[in-house]
């Protein structure tokens, strides 16, 4: 149908006269009309309402004829049933300002059995206040087989394109160029393109497209772009050049594929995968972390320090639970008020924490409304003491029954996947174990530092004349009970008795065989005349004893109303001695065998002045020997260290002398006692 009182193509050459495009030739409507008429598909000119205002023959034809007369809306050429979908269609069309065309596929009767398939498209044209549309009777198998190509380019997101690379011109299939989400300019979108891609990938799209030449040569290419809003896109171009057109040019054919999605999961799932790995390189710290660590306190730094950046935590604490009550042992970040709540609470508290002892089950907490179920109702009000939305609070056991809680605060809310929740659980009986260890640790060093301080001097003699210091070092792990000490003490006659020994082995019997001889020395140093004969007494006892221990041992006595000293020793390392001239020397009397080795064993005692001696230092092996460190350099290092601390008190000389046992490279306990004589005068 046609409103002959509208000649819509003078409309048009007006209104582009208007926009000052120039003037428009005469014959520009005449020609325009013909065009539109011998089209070879249905086409219709529609105002906003829908009314026909101008069609081509070949519009009635697809659509079939209008029933009545005077100006009807297009879609009362459709089934009563189309109607409705019809005006949808054309209302779509016009809330597109950008004039993109929306398109739609009807079912409409046809001759016979057979329904015809009518593809409709709408474009709106603000500029003249009208909507173009077409009809195609796609019922034919040409017409079919391009609607399945224009949708499986849909489907797979691909645009199908040409481009002359004599001229420049562009062909798109099927407004394919709409994958872009780009507007062309002056009907043109690869300047554009051009453009978009991202800087970092411009250099190398070019230099793809540059080596195209011959026909057959391809190209296959992706890079990021960014549409018209602003997103960052990624486009994979394959493409060939053809020889098409007569005369024939060399055009460039592909397809771009929008792969935005693809690489956005890869790259997620790249990111997952090193997400991954980090953490697991951090949870192996943490184990090693645990493993290693010889404390308490060193299990609760391990936990503190490397968990939250393990597992994306803001927040973590340890709590033991001990006589029925909470008892912080470590907490960071998040956790600590909470730990500062939770520090003294009894277990039967109604808090998440304690539940989890009562019940040794997990609870994970992913919201404050699971919390407020948790706790009935929060009446401790704990979600407002940390910055910490979701919980997860794993028991920590000892022995098979629960001893604590390793709790995980996060910022946000965590839904805690099965993953994650066995990688927790991991930590948290490692945690378990490592406290159980250090704990059973701890009680062996109490233990041992008891038996050790029972067994040893709690405080050196004050002998007239002179100023004494002594060391005991355990063996570097901390726990075992050592066989070394060190004694001075005064004699009944006037005399002071130096002793310096070392029991074979690391264990208890080791310490109380040493209490026995230093008790034994003690005795028999107050009825025997001298060194020599007090290691004979003491090596027939430990002979007696039996148990295959054996010691070695140097004993000193220092007899300043004579200005004599007398030595013997049982096997032991020499002694340093500190001259009054600055110098140093060894003091090594003759060796006997080590004590509890030969019953009835004699030992030489050796006597010379006191006047030249300044200094007298009494040390075990494991002070200067070691698998890294031999007898003769060690007791070299001791001679230095003497001489250059000439000046210095006992205590800063004992101190310095400590040093060298770091340089031996075994775990061996270490005794020392230092010895200086006090001016007289």
């Amino acid at each position: 149908m046609t409103d002959p009182s509208l000649d819509v193509f003078e409309a048009a050459a007006r209104h582009r006269a208007a926009a000052g495009a120039g003037a428009v030739p005469e014959s520009v409507p005449a020609l325009a009309r013909i065009a539109f008429v011998h089209a070879p598909g249905g086409i219709a000119l529609l105002d906003t309402c829908g009314h026909e205002l101008l069609t081509n023959p070949r519009w009635e034809t697809v659509l079939g004829p209008l029933p009545g007369a005077g100006a009807r809306p297009w879609t009362a050429r459709l089934p009563a049933e189309l109607r409705r979908t019809g005006r949808g269609l054309l209302d779509q069309a016009l809330a597109d300002g950008d004039g993109r065309p929306v398109e739609l596929l009807f079912t409409l009767p046809g001759t016979g059995e057979r329904d015809r398939s009518v593809l409709v498209k709408i474009r709106n044209t603000p500029a003249l206040g009208h909507c173009v549309a077409t009809a195609f009777d796609v019922t034919d198998e040409l017409a079919e087989r391009q609607q399945q190509l224009s949708l499986a380019l849909r489907t797979a997101s691909l645009a199908a394109w040409s481009v002359d690379l004599t001229t420049g011109e562009e062909r798109w299939f099927d407004d394919s160029e709409e994958l872009y989400g780009m507007r062309p300019a002056a009907n043109r979108l690869v300047p554009r393109l051009e453009e978009a891609i991202a800087p970092e990938h411009r250099q190398a799209v070019q230099e793809a497209f540059a080596g195209l030449e011959d026909p057959g040569d391809q190209v296959e290419t992706t890079y990021a772009m960014h549409d018209d809003e602003g997103r960052r896109r990624w486009m994979r171009v394959d493409a060939r050049i053809h020889p098409l057109s007569t005369p024939p040019h060399r055009w460039l054919v592909g397809v771009t594929r929008d792969v935005t999605d693809e690489v956005d999961r890869r790259g997620a799932l790249e990111e997952t995968v090193r997400q991954e790995a980090d953490r697991a390189d951090r949870i192996e710290e943490i184990a090693a972390a645990l493993v290693s660590a010889s404390t308490t306190d060193a299990v609760g730094a391990a936990i503190t320090e490397r968990v939250p950046q393990a597992m994306g935590a803001i927040g973590t604490l340890v709590m033991r639970a001990e006589h029925g009550r909470f008892t912080s042992l470590a907490a960071s970040g998040a956790g600590t008020p909470m730990a500062q709540f939770l520090d003294g609470m009894p277990l039967d508290a109604q808090v998440p924490a304690a539940r989890v002892v009562r019940d040794d089950r997990a609870c994970y907490i992913s919201n404050p409304q699971e919390h407020r179920a948790v706790t009935e109702g929060d009446p401790y009000d704990l979600l407002s003491r940390t910055q910490a939305r979701s919980w997860a609070m794993l028991p920590l056991s000892c022995a098979g029954r629960p001893s604590g809680v390793l709790a995980l605060g996060f910022a946000r809310w965590h839904d805690f996947p099965p993953c994650e929740r066995a990688l927790l659980s991991t930590v948290a009986g490692l945690t378990g174990q490592a406290l159980a260890r250090t704990a059973l640790v701890q009680d062996r060093v109490e233990l041992a530092q008891a038996v050790q301080h029972l067994l040893m001097p709690s405080r050196l003699s004050h002998l007239a004349g002179l100023r004494m210091a002594g060391r005991y070092v355990p063996a570097c792990d901390g726990v075992r009970i050592g066989g070394d000490w060190y004694d001075a003490f005064p004699l009944a006659d006037g005399r002071y008795a130096l002793c310096v020994g070392d029991v074979e082995g690391h264990d208890v019997r080791a310490a109380a065989v040493m209490g026995q001889i230093r008790t034994a020395v003690r005795a028999y140093s107050q009825t025997e005349p001298g060194p020599g004969a007090v290691l004979a007494k003491a090596n027939d006892l430990l002979s007696s004893l039996g148990g295959g221990h054996f010691a070695t041992c140097t004993y000193l006595v220092l007899d300043e109303r004579r200005g004599c000293l007398e030595a013997a020793t049982a096997g032991h390392v020499p002694g340093v001695v500190g001259r009054t001239d600055d110098t140093t020397e060894l003091l090594a009397p003759p060796p006997g065998p080590p004590l509890g080795v030969q019953p009835g064993s004699a030992y030489v005692t050796v006597r010379r002045p006191l006047t030249a001696v300044r200094t007298l230092v009494l040390l075990s092996d494991g002070l200067v020997e070691g698998p890294e460190l031999d007898l003769d350099d060690g007791l070299a290092r001791v001679r230095e260290i003497v001489a250059d601390h000439r000046d210095a008190s006992p205590e800063e000389l004992a101190d310095a002398l400590l040093t060298v046992s770091a340089r031996t490279g075994h775990l061996d306990d270490a005794a020392l006692l230092v010895v200086r004589q006090e001016p007289t005068g």
